[in-house]
């Protein structure tokens, strides 16, 4: 089968195709039209999937859209039902009467289906939540695993418990608005002056400082309770991000618990903002840890699969086989929302139409790759002068050596909010200053957000506290940097002595693995700063020309488009 995902109708757009199980191609729309977290329909990412396989839409056997309209009927709705008398709700106040008949129930998904000369396939509306859970289940390596999903919400739902086996996944229990941890985390990116829903990542690194935040940790305490149900509750005199109608996430009473101030977009950050981010962030771990070890009672595995955008918080995800019974522990290369295009084609495959299991590594390159034709015609138009150099890794190696910030485009895009060495800018971990250059000339973001490390897979427990066998491959865990090594490679080691790991294997990315292990031989450090090839507020770069036109708007002092190098005088 044929099988298109798409998430739409919130930020994140994206498309992505399963052909006979396995995930072959995906996209987020954003790297396409170049407006970065669109909300658009994935029309040109859609067009991609299509074409990557060579098929036109009414080839495909289904789409599966990841939100389900179905879960407002749980509840009779006279609004749209008995007063609108519009010919197009028809589409909801039929099944909403209807209902009046029936059990009211969550359903996981509802289909519409079209007439054959359509040329269109049936489409799929998959639960939010449950598009979340296949994501992390399908593409794990478990036969069987625990599964849990958090968000800010999904149409009803923010958290989820499941339990899944085989091809079924069995919901074990839910928690819905207004009790959400992903809503939680967002109240406080915007108290503390940035943009929730966007943000996060400057938090979590906030909350990596050494500062003394017990004091607010025991006042936020105040703010939520722990159920013996394994969920949790959020007084409601402190958040307001259920709301809708009123400004911001948080009361006044939760801004006087915290020092009765909030933050200012673009200001210095101070002592309140490290104290606020890190109570915060240990309030979240509490939370969600209390959450886990209930699912582990419940479902009864030693495996856990995890999903939601809550977990793109690499911090916790390090601790959570140290905080839990768990033993082995999955995170997709995305978890948010952008790979629910994913999890809905996943889920219709195969919790619909039962297909089976792809056991192919499930590997981010999923985007679009450009032959050395393709990239020549492209630099001849431009006229533009380049090398072509016969061993590009071992060049490309010499230069991150040699201390040059060095942009690299090959082989296919990540799909995914991490660039794992296809679309990424490297730079070498030792150097003190690399950092502060990269902000200064190409990232432009804070100062005190740290950057990754790629490291070869053989030897990440030889620089980082993991042992022998440890593997990171999305970038989705923060890690100890060894004592030892701290001080060696600065440019890659947070405040606090860690590092947001990505473990490379050979037969995951040569190309990657080899400009690693060159750098290795010529520094003693088979270990690369890795971050994403785009300027801050730009998506991740898709074309050749998209990378021509970042190196040329930015401090990027060398570019490897394949074996193609351009350098700035």
């Amino acid at each position: 089968m044929n099988i298109i995902g798409l998430n739409h109708g919130e930020i994140d757009s994206s498309a992505a195709l399963v052909a006979d199980g396995k995930v072959v191609a995906g996209s987020a729309e954003e790297r396409f039209n170049r407006q970065k977290k669109s909300k658009s329909f994935p029309h040109k990412s859609l067009q991609f999937c299509l074409r990557a396989k060579g098929l036109e839409l009414s080839d495909c056997d289904c789409v599966a859209q990841a939100w389900n309209p179905g879960e407002g009927w749980l509840k009779y709705n006279p609004i749209i039902s008995a007063h609108r008398l519009r010919r197009e709700d028809n589409f909801y106040s039929i099944p909403d009467h209807l209902f009046s008949f029936a059990r009211r129930r969550s359903m996981d998904w509802v289909a519409m289906d079209f007439p054959a000369g359509s040329r269109l396939p049936k489409v799929y509306h998959v639960t939010h939540h449950r598009a979340h859970a296949a994501n992390a289940f399908f593409l794990s390596p478990f036969d069987e695993a625990a599964i849990l999903t958090c968000d800010f919400r999904g149409e009803l739902e923010s958290t989820t418990w499941c339990r899944a086996k085989g091809n079924k996944i069995e919901v074990l229990g839910r928690q819905s608005m207004p009790n959400s941890l992903g809503m939680f985390y967002a109240t406080f990116t915007e108290l503390l002056g940035y943009r929730p829903d966007n943000d996060e990542w400057k938090v979590m690194a906030l909350s990596a400082f050494d500062v003394d935040c017990r004091p607010a940790f025991k006042r936020l305490r105040g703010t939520y309770s722990l159920l013996p149900d394994g969920g949790f509750e959020l007084d409601q005199s402190y958040y307001k991000g259920a709301v809708l109608d009123q400004p911001d996430l948080y009361t006044h009473k939760l801004e006087k618990l915290l020092g009765g101030r909030r933050g200012q977009p673009g200001e210095e950050v101070t002592e309140w903002h490290c104290v606020t981010a890190k109570a915060m962030q240990m309030a979240a771990e509490e939370i969600v840890t209390h959450m886990l070890r209930h699912l582990h009672r419940t479902a009864r595995s030693r495996n856990l699969a995890a999903s939601g955008g809550f977990f793109m918080n690499s911090v916790y995800n390090g601790k959570i086989l140290e905080k839990t019974p768990f033993k082995r522990l999955y995170v997709s290369y995305a978890p948010g929302d952008l790979g629910n295009s994913i999890g809905a084609a996943l889920y219709a495959a195969h919790c619909i139409h039962h297909e089976k299991r792809s056991r192919a590594a499930p590997l981010s390159y999923l985007g679009p790759a450009f032959s050395e034709a393709e990239i020549e015609r492209c630099l001849h138009r431009r006229k533009l002068r380049y090398e072509r150099r016969e061993d590009a890794e071992r060049d490309i190696a010499r230069l991150v050596a040699d201390g040059h910030i060095v942009a690299v485009f090959a082989g296919r895009m990540e799909f995914g909010e991490r660039a794992l060495g296809n679309r990424s800018i490297l730079a070498d971990p030792r150097r003190g200053d690399i950092k502060d250059r990269i902000n200064a000339s190409i990232k432009y973001r804070e100062s005190y957000r740290p950057f990754a490390p790629s490291v070869l897979f053989e030897k990440a427990h030889r620089y980082f506290e993991v042992a022998p066998g440890f593997e990171c491959p999305y970038m989705e865990k923060v890690v100890p940097v060894r004592k030892r090594f701290r001080s060696a490679l600065p440019a890659i080691t947070h405040v606090d002595g860690s590092g947001r790991i990505h473990t490379v294997r050979k037969e995951h990315n040569p190309r990657y693995y080899r400009i690693i292990s060159e750098f290795g031989k010529l520094t003693g450090f088979p270990v690369v700063l890795n971050t994403s090839f785009n300027i801050n507020g730009e998506p991740i770069v898709a074309s050749p020309d998209d990378a021509l036109n970042t190196f040329f708007n930015s401090g990027i002092e060398c570019l490897a488009l394949g074996d193609f190098l351009l350098t700035k005088a």
